[in-house]
């Protein structure tokens, strides 16, 4: 049955297996929940900034009102770009902050609305992944607002797409995910006087500029991730919820896929989901059972061997103490981290988190992929002599 429902893909002209640069993906029919195709439905990736959607529910959910007033605290502000660059002590309304996170994919916002909601960003998130599960997205959690890499922090295109189906009921939601552009207003007491201030945002997401029957998503990139998006899509009173997680092509993967859908809708509907489903081991647990492709080697690199061997590199930081708790993290988990600080431009450092050195390729390879089991971190593995000379993933 399935070779030959493949064989009818292939004749549609667009064979999702073989066209899909994303790692993991998911078509979803809006109305039912079905799943219409699925790849790694189920693996644990990094979801980058498509985290937020679960910020905007819980916040949405939380009983604020939307005009009430947060305080910008100096933690927030420290947090890496994407950002509004707001400033300590600037108060600034849910309302603006919800648009800023979900248009402007802004990482201090998602950490004002963390401390403002669940009193501290540790809190928000044990409540993000409590209503995630809640929801039927069970393979995920959170330990951050906002989706840079952390470890423990990883979500699946399956889940992805349940939490952007449920969040789409709420119409405050739908309409902040619909718009292209918004400002950001915040107030600063200066000398006693309160001094406004515009922030101008403009939505991640390409589809709301001229694909037929956007209705709203969230995009988000790491190097770690890479290109992740999810969102939904209406025409002829179908609704389709696209997730992808891992691309090279987010926005070719996303339209290729959504088309493949509305053109194939009734054949799909009635089908069981095409694709690749999740394996046993993946129903039940977590499980990696591939490397990165940057991660997995040819031959020719299994039979060389360098006297100087292997070493991970596992992430960058501009802030060192990021990179402290991030090594201090890897360490507690067994892995022998270190922090080597480099230079990116004159007057610009970075911290980076490495782990080894190892002897064999094979070592570095099997402990990148342990450490890609544990976390959902995905790792250069760099030979030792080059290692000084790699670009940096910021964080």
């Amino acid at each position: 049955m399935l070779l030959v429902f493949k064989s009818s893909t292939s004749a549609w002209g667009f064979d999702p297996e073989e066209d899909l640069s994303a790692r993991a993906a998911v078509l979803m029919d809006a109305a039912t929940g079905k799943i219409l195709y699925q790849k790694e439905a189920d693996l644990r990736l990094p979801p980058a900034s498509t985290t937020k959607v679960v910020t905007a529910i819980l916040t949405l959910e939380s009983g604020r009102s939307p005009s009430q007033s947060l305080t910008v605290s100096k933690e927030a502000t420290r947090v890496p770009a994407s950002k509004l660059y707001l400033r300590p002590g600037q108060s600034v309304t849910i309302e603006e902050l919800l648009y800023g996170i979900m248009l402007g994919s802004a990482n201090d916002a998602s950490v004002v609305l963390a401390e403002g909601i669940g009193g501290s960003v540790e809190r928000f998130t044990q409540l993000m992944t409590k209503k995630a599960h809640q929801i039927g997205a069970t393979n995920s959690h959170f330990t951050n607002p906002h989706g840079l890499t952390a470890p423990d922090h990883y979500s699946t295109a399956k889940d992805l797409a349940l939490l952007f189906r449920y969040a789409m009921k709420n119409p405050m939601f739908r309409d902040i995910v619909q718009t292209k552009f918004s400002s950001v207003r915040t107030t600063a007491m200066v000398r006693k006087k309160l001094v406004p201030r515009r922030i101008s945002v403009r939505n991640h997401n390409r589809l709301l500029w001229g694909y037929d029957g956007a209705l709203g998503g969230k995009t988000g990139y790491t190097l770690a991730a890479q290109k992740c998006f999810v969102g939904a899509v209406q025409r002829n009173g179908t609704t389709l919820i696209v997730a992808i997680l891992g691309a090279r092509d987010q926005w070719g993967d996303t339209k290729r896929l959504l088309e493949y859908g509305f053109d194939h809708y009734d054949s799909l509907k009635a089908s069981p989901p095409a694709g690749k489903g999740p394996s046993i081991e993946q129903q039940v647990g977590p499980r990696f059972d591939r490397l990165p492709a940057f991660m997995e080697s040819s031959q020719e690199n299994k039979q060389l061997q360098l006297p100087e061997g292997y070493i991970l590199q596992v992430a960058t930081f501009r802030e060192r103490d990021r990179a402290e708790l991030f090594s201090r993290q890897m360490t507690a988990k067994g892995f022998n981290a270190f922090i080597e600080q480099t230079s990116l431009s004159p007057g610009d450092t970075a911290y980076r988190v490495r782990i080894g050195p190892y002897p064999e390729l094979q070592a570095a390879q099997e402990t990148a992929q342990e450490i890609l089991t544990k976390s959902g971190h995905r790792v250069l593995i760099l030979p030792l002599q080059s290692a000084r000379h790699e670009p940096s993933d910021q964080g």
